[in-house]
């Protein structure tokens, strides 16, 4: 299984401090993306803790490299450990209090991806045309509809619901529950990780328009994206990761 991964990461048109944080490994298939929160500069030490922390804990030495292959299980080991690292600096230090950020995670390996989250840092997969939100954000505003008190975000925005009110975050709570999830791999897939500043400036109408561009070199898809967000507001950070599937073994 090998996949091209493309990163970039903008403060955006109006904030002044860039609070995302992007990373991984992606020669071990590790991709990973934290949208931080806080005053200061507590919301960039909360997202690139995060990312650092999930390195050290999923990426092997090479003398363990024989051992079975990482699980969900490890990943919501690893997602809890950072949850608890960041709260209790939050606590420790006065500068912090308050901090947390949202993750997404996906970890790409023997023909499948498995992928985790906390907040409304998502994960899409172009595949066949078609451009799919695998993640559910954890905000007021989709467990509302999820609760059936809306049919649709459009309903409930129009009724006057924020957008943007977390209901998880690493770093709010001494206990946070991850979502998690798996799902195949095929030639070709486009898998697209990204914070709400992206998402909160463009309609997934407008991300499938530019995905869709065949065999788009990945970095240019990623200015292209960034660049959109920005003319049409840039109200907030902006970050995205490509992940192009180039060879499986699936069908």
């Amino acid at each position: 299984m090998i996949i091209d991964v493309a990163m970039r990461t903008d403060k955006g048109v109006v904030r002044e401090h860039n609070e995302d944080a992007i990373g991984g490994d992606p020669s071990e298939g590790l991709i990973i993306l934290a949208d931080g929160m806080g005053g200061a500069n507590a919301g960039e030490v909360a997202s690139q803790l995060a990312v650092d922390l999930l390195v050290s804990q999923l990426i092997r030495e090479e003398d363990t490299a024989d051992e079975k292959p990482l699980g969900g299980g490890d990943l919501l080991d690893a997602m809890h450990g950072v949850n608890q690292a960041i709260h209790e600096l939050s606590w420790q230090s006065p500068e912090y209090q308050g901090m947390g950020t949202t993750v997404v995670v996906g970890l790409f390996q023997n023909d499948s991806l498995t992928y985790a989250h906390v907040g409304d840092s998502r994960l899409y997969r172009w595949r066949n045309g078609v451009l799919e939100q695998l993640t559910a954000d954890h905000t007021l505003i989709q467990e509302m509809v999820n609760y059936g008190d809306f049919a649709t975000l459009d309903e409930a925005r129009l009724a006057g619901v924020p957008p943007n009110v977390l209901t998880r975050a690493f770093g709010a709570e001494p206990e946070v529950a991850a979502d998690l999830a798996e799902t195949d791999l095929r030639l070709g897939d486009l898998y697209l990780f990204c914070s709400d500043g992206l998402t909160c400036m463009l309609s997934d109408q407008q991300i499938q328009n530019i995905l869709e561009k065949p065999n788009g070199d990945l970095m240019e898809l990623n200015d292209e994206l960034v660049e959109m967000a920005n003319s049409m507001g840039g109200l907030d950070n902006i970050s995205v990761i490509l992940a192009r599937v180039n060879n499986t073994n699936n069908e």
